[in-house]
């Protein structure tokens, strides 16, 4: 079976995956030294550098190290394309899944899966969501010829 693919999914994905938790991997190892010592986590970001999704994913890998135990070194990478799907696909099949990748994609990525595009080649709901750096809400307008008037 294949290993769960931990990710980050930043943004609004976060309000249809709720629920997760920082659960990325065993704090120590056999020699007791924490697991992330001397270790690079990479963030895959799907989308050019100096964008939104950019900026949040170079914040984290800023500050986070200083409250992780062993101090990792972080670094981002940008893979930019199909809004989001070049960078879930790399690493859903390609990025090994020892919580050493982490994702930034598109809020709406699951979108892709569920209209069935054919480019998307991963399931989102195998993705470990562990965080959003806030929160958002969508909107959607219509006619005032349609009989709808409020939807929650």
């Amino acid at each position: 079976m294949r290993q769960r693919v931990y990710s980050i999914l930043i943004a609004a994905l976060g309000v249809s995956l709720a629920g997760g938790s920082f659960r990325v991997v065993p704090p120590a190892n056999a020699q007791g030294q924490p697991f992330y010592q001397g270790k690079t986590i990479r963030i895959v970001v799907g989308f050019t550098p100096g964008g939104f999704y950019d900026r949040w994913a170079r914040l984290l890998a800023r500050y986070m190290p200083k409250y992780m135990l062993g101090n990792p070194e972080m670094i981002v990478q940008n893979m930019p394309g199909a809004s989001s799907v070049i960078a879930a696909n790399y690493v859903y099949n390609v990025a090994k899944g020892d919580g050493l990748t982490l994702l930034v994609p598109i809020n709406s990525l699951y979108l892709d899966q569920l209209v069935e595009r054919k480019e998307v080649q991963f399931d989102v709901r195998k993705f470990e969501w562990i965080g959003t750096p806030g929160e958002s809400s969508g909107h959607a307008l219509c006619s005032s010829r349609y009989s709808v008037q409020i939807y929650r």
